[in-house]
């Protein structure tokens, strides 16, 4: 059985996979001065409530976005296994990372690729919705090729009202038009409205360039939503990310 951790900006996701199937996920919110001892209550509790001894964890993976955490869940960890942690990064990724700066590429992105290509082929285009929108371009023998990368519209949502004496928070909710008669439905059919034709349209200029064939899947907290209101994204996997930590594991543990 695999614990698995996806330590985003916002969120910590940590899961337990036992082969192909997901026995269960928490959402923990990401603090920078989390300690080592309430990263080790927390993976207890969540050992406690799945009814899982920590005996039977045979492998630790994890996709980090946020560096000062990663000695801190190590330590945290170290008492309750005798297992190593697997870092996915560019160095234990298995697949190619063609592009100019390898070493930065996320892991959670890597993680992503790898489960979008063994899951979907290719050519395909990862989309995940965290707090920041990732596009990531995988050819059709799974090599990721690059992409972009775009404010996600809470995050643009936060930057303007706190930037606009005027404007104030709202919730993000699907407008019925674009034509907004309050301060409030102003700010949704500009934010809600224009993020979706944001991604619809960087889709359209990535077909554009790799071909009409190109699939398109998105993952991450608010994929969901986007997938429900834009065409153009085929699929949505909400585990995209876990199970890619799944595979990475497996094909490293099968190399050693």
């Amino acid at each position: 059985m695999l614990l698995a951790y996806d330590i985003g900006n916002t969120n910590i996701v940590v899961g337990l996979l036992d082969g192909e199937r997901i026995v269960g996920r928490w959402r923990f919110t990401t603090h920078r001065q989390r300690t080592a001892d309430e990263m080790r209550f927390e993976a207890r509790s969540v050992l406690a409530e799945a009814g899982v001894d920590s005996a039977d964890i045979d492998g630790i993976a994890a996709a980090s976005v946020v560096p000062s955490l990663n000695p801190t869940l190590a330590a945290g960890l170290r008492p309750l296994f005798e297992t190593d942690i697997l870092w996915v990064d560019a160095r234990t990724s298995p697949i190619r990372l063609d592009v100019d700066e390898p070493w930065s590429v996320g892991a959670d992105r890597i993680a992503n690729c790898v489960a979008g290509h063994a899951l979907y082929g290719g050519p395909l285009l990862v989309i995940d919705f965290g707090t920041a929108v990732t596009f990531d371009l995988l050819s059709k023998d799974g090599v990721f090729l690059g992409g972009a990368i775009a404010p996600e519209m809470r995050l643009a949502a936060d930057a303007l009202t706190d930037r606009a004496a005027q404007l104030f928070a709202v919730s993000l909710d699907v407008p019925d038009t674009v034509i907004g008669r309050t301060t409030a439905s102003n700010l949704r059919a500009g934010l809600v409205l224009g993020f979706f034709d944001l991604v619809d349209g960087l889709i359209a200029r990535f077909r554009a360039e790799v071909g009409p064939a190109l699939r398109v899947v998105a993952t991450g907290g608010k994929g969901e939503l986007y997938y429900q209101h834009i065409d153009s994204i085929e699929l949505y996997d909400p585990d995209l990310t876990l199970k890619g930590l799944q595979l990475c594991w497996q094909r490293a543990r099968a190399s050693r």
